[in-house]
């Protein structure tokens, strides 16, 4: 059997590989990372560098091909100062921004001009062309997220620079401000990309809808980003959630087959994820890596946390699979 390159199946015991094995959950603290900007000013110029960012780094997987904060999914943080802009680019990965600071910037996607303020969501789905521009006061940070992990598994991980062209004949997004409607003779089908028409989720329209929700056994309020022109995810292979947290109240225990990111939009709280416990305040990002019990409970009022997933990735595959802890 050896010489023939087989092994006899029946003689194995142990069945650990048919249990979901995950890096253990990582935690990147505001406070720590927060100081770190001035430094990244220093030694940047966006005359001569892509981005200015700084990437969240899972010191449990640095064998992963490429920094990578939890699996299929990055973090970083990227700043820019007034005045300054980050030049066009595409790239087959799917992105998105979430504003943690400032106001003033825009981000171009295909041509449409995003306003960003603290709180939206901007984003840049793959192979849109993108560029920063800010044009406001004082300096302006917001967490990035990609599904580049899981392209580079794929062999999919393409880059193209400037300068930009051949936009898509996009609607305005005031054309879905009303839930529930469209143009009559709009067919998502045939005239829409395979991501939302809409690039930028303003966080007083999260803030509200989420205030609207109906309250959970746990007394936790859910919200789901979509796609207005489907109902489904923002983006092929990225789903985004917002949560907020009655304080004192833990969260009832779940766990899923997908992993996710989050980020502490408002509030402080504490959050277990499998055997580890994090106690966190606004701004602060964590990973959930799969299969891990997790739960959340704030210690402030208004505690909010913005959820980044790739739970698409999974129920399109047949993957997801979530228990909840009776």
């Amino acid at each position: 059997m050896q010489q023939a390159k087989v092994s006899p199946l029946w003689e194995r015991t142990d069945t650990d590989d048919w249990e979901p094995a995950s890096e253990p959950p990582c935690h990147w603290q505001w406070q720590k990372l927060e100081p770190l900007f001035d430094q990244a000013i220093e030694a940047t110029s966006m005359g001569e560098v892509e981005r200015r960012v700084m990437t969240l780094r899972n010191p449990a997987m640095e064998d992963h091909p490429g920094p990578c904060a939890t699996t299929n999914l990055t973090g970083a943080f990227q700043v820019l100062l007034p005045g300054e802009s980050a030049r066009v680019h595409r790239h087959t990965a799917n992105a998105l921004r979430f504003v943690a600071e400032g106001s003033g910037a825009r981000t171009i996607v295909d041509g449409k001009s995003c306003l960003m303020e603290e709180g939206d969501l901007i984003l840049t789905p793959g192979w849109t062309w993108h560029e920063h521009v800010h044009d406001g006061e004082g300096r302006i940070v917001w967490l990035d997220s990609l599904d580049v992990s899981l392209h580079r598994h794929l062999g999919n991980a393409f880059f193209e620079p400037g300068p930009s062209a051949n936009f898509p004949d996009l609607p305005a997004d005031e054309t879905f401000a009303a839930g529930g409607l469209e143009p009559a003779d709009l067919d998502p089908e045939t005239q829409l990309p395979n991501y939302s028409p809409l690039f930028r989720y303003p966080w007083q329209s999260t803030v509200a809808a989420l205030a609207d929700m109906p309250a959970l056994g746990d007394g936790s309020r859910r919200l789901r980003y979509i796609n207005p022109a489907t109902g489904g995810a923002v983006m092929s292979l990225m789903d985004c959630y917002m949560v907020s947290l009655a304080k004192g109240t833990e969260t009832t225990p779940t766990r899923t087959t997908s992993h996710a990111l989050c980020y502490v939009a408002e509030g402080e709280g504490v959050s277990h994820v499998g055997d580890a416990e994090f106690k966190w305040s606004k701004r602060d990002v964590f990973s959930v890596p799969h299969w891990n019990w997790v739960s959340h409970k704030a210690s402030t009022k208004d505690a909010k946390l913005f959820m980044i997933t790739d739970r698409e990735v999974m129920r399109r595959l047949d993957m997801l699979r979530d228990e909840t802890k009776n």
